[in-house]
């Protein structure tokens, strides 16, 4: 049954990843060797962050068209910009020529073509936007800021829903190492912690607890984007997704990590999040 596993649906490095989440032996026979794990484990854990990395991406999705939205209306309320000005000006800038060679180099591609053909070089931003990657609309995005003192997005916490949508994208494991603290020499961001704060349900040590857990500090981090982000019916049928899934499948088979305190504390918490947000 492995065997078909590893050589249909995973691979060994990618599925012993998840190994991270489990203790090892320190003594005795079994020294070395991880304390309660079994192939099935990995084998739903992996599942489980499938199922994840689909919904993050769906999230960070709706994050960047919010965020495109948000800039053009700034742009055309703007007296001083005809929409074009601003595009030329960021492409001027330093070494971001290199955008209009990434933007040419997809002049083929099916979707993208007929814009390309009818505005390169000249493009105005509502037709900019779509050709250019997620980093760069951000990137664009604190150009026109600084040039007009205006806040489109929080460019701190845009980097790591940045990172979170790249690794959603290239299948990376998101629950691999699920109580892996940040770096000691950070602070977790006083938006986020307030975010959490306002939920009456989890306390103070539960909450400083798992916001300096990198994967649980990274993802609640994308649930306050979005939720500053995106209208209140898309909310509410996010939410109440995130719900469903942590209430049926993710405790599809509970009964292979309920020795395992670490995976059942993360999934609390993540629980009581959302939740508070489905309220």
């Amino acid at each position: 049954m492995q065997k078909i596993f590893y050589k249909r649906i995973n691979y060994y490095m990618k599925l012993a990843a998840y190994r991270s989440n489990y203790e090892k032996c320190l003594t005795g026979k079994r020294s070395g060797q991880y304390k309660k794990l079994d192939f099935g484990y990995l084998k739903e854990l992996s599942t489980i962050d499938m199922h994840l990395r689909y919904i993050i991406m769906d999230m960070c999705l709706d994050i960047e068209h919010a965020i495109k939205v948000r800039l053009i209306n700034d742009i055309t309320n703007n007296p001083a910009e005809d929409g074009y000005d601003i595009v030329r000006k960021f492409i001027a800038k330093d070494d971001n020529l290199r955008i209009l060679k990434n933007i040419r180099s997809h002049k083929s591609g099916e979707y993208c073509k007929d814009l390309i053909a009818k505005y390169y070089p000249y493009f105005p931003v509502w037709v900019f936007v779509e050709l250019i990657s997620f980093g760069d609309l951000l990137y664009f995005c604190s150009f026109y800021e600084e040039a007009y003192d205006v806040k489109i997005v929080n460019n701190i916490l845009m980097n790591t829903v940045r990172d979170m949508r790249n690794a959603s994208a290239h299948s990376n494991c998101m629950l691999n190492k699920m109580t892996e603290r940040i770096d000691s020499t950070k602070q977790v961001n006083s938006d986020i912690s307030n975010f959490i704060k306002g939920m009456s349900n989890i306390s103070k040590t539960s909450r400083v607890n798992n916001l300096n857990y990198k994967f649980t500090n990274n993802f609640i981090t994308l649930l306050y984007v979005y939720d500053n982000l995106m209208p209140d019916i898309s909310k509410k049928k996010r939410y109440k997704g995130l719900q469903e899934f942590l209430d049926n499948r993710v405790v599809r088979n509970k009964q292979f990590f309920k020795s395992n305190s670490k995976i059942v504390g993360v999934y609390y918490f993540h629980k009581k999040v959302i939740d508070n947000l489905v309220k």
